[in-house]
């Protein structure tokens, strides 16, 4: 069982990561496109 869950966790901690680095990136004026695709993140468009 510890190593089903061990995943999930590291999945969440890898969401938070990627949570700050957007609002870092947004803040410092970045490109959001460069870092989703440099972390593997599919952003959602408004429709």
């Amino acid at each position: 069982m510890s190593e089903t869950k061990k995943p999930k966790a590291n999945i969440l901690q890898q969401m938070l990561e990627d949570k700050k680095a957007i609002r870092q990136c947004i803040q410092e004026h970045g490109d959001v496109k460069k870092l989703a695709k440099k972390r593997g993140i599919k952003l959602a468009t408004p429709v």
